[in-house]
């Protein structure tokens, strides 16, 4: 009997231990949180002194006049070997960006729009400046909420993804081996005065982008009317 009992709680922890449910958890934060300065849930701000972040609504809030030329204020946060990573924004006068970083490796990817406008892309297999491409049939939609997503796609390429249909080629980029760093934010020329707002933020795979306390009380965001 106790032979039997023993094979049995074998059995029943390798099971727990391969299963998908906790080896591959996503991470999710739909910022439904009190409103105040500092986002929190292990995101960083990088913000200079004309713009703001802030949590206000249960978004993510991006807003005011942009010190410097195309600078970057937005959200990051440290990953491990994701497989994807989506998010909705929301833009008036700013752009919006998605990055996703090997820096390891040295590669990136780089997909922006301005407001309702179609997408570009950088693609850097080295850390260099590609220049960007044009992205056919990519428009996003104006004054209202977009998805966007990045998917990895075999050993090398990735796909973009916006309100829930590919745009573009597939991207080989074999200077992204794992994705260990994301970049959500705004840009836009100087003196400008825009917002974007951000939720719903979605990571495949991203084990490592979770603390371990929370793996099981993390819920999907909520969708956008």
């Amino acid at each position: 009997m106790k032979r039997i009992c023993f094979l049995g709680l074998v059995v029943f922890l390798t099971i727990c231990l391969s299963t998908p449910l906790f080896a591959i958890e996503p991470f999710s934060d739909d910022f439904e949180r009190a409103d105040g300065a500092d986002v929190g849930n292990g995101w960083i701000e990088g913000e200079d002194d004309g713009i703001s972040i802030s949590i206000a609504g249960g978004e993510v809030l991006i807003a005011g006049t942009q010190d410097v030329d195309w600078e970057r204020n937005g959200i990051d946060r440290d990953v491990n070997d994701i497989s994807s990573i989506s998010f909705d924004f929301l833009i008036d006068v700013f752009n919006a960006h998605l990055r996703i970083d090997d820096t390891n490796a040295g590669g990136y990817i780089d997909a922006y729009c301005g407001p309702g406008g179609p997408f570009s892309v950088a693609n850097s297999v080295d850390g260099g400046w590609p220049g960007w491409a044009a992205i056919d049939d990519s428009q996003s939609i104006a004054d209202d909420w977009n998805t966007l997503r990045i998917e990895k796609m075999g050993a090398n390429g990735y796909q973009i993804v916006l309100n829930g249909v590919p745009i573009g080629d597939v991207l080989e980029n074999a200077g992204i081996v794992n994705i260990n760093s994301i970049l959500l934010a705004p840009d836009s020329a100087i003196d400008a005065v825009g917002s974007m707002r951000i939720d719903n933020v979605i990571i495949d795979d991203g084990a490592a982008a979770v603390e371990p306390s929370d793996k099981l009380s993390i819920t999907w965001g909520k969708i956008k009317s």
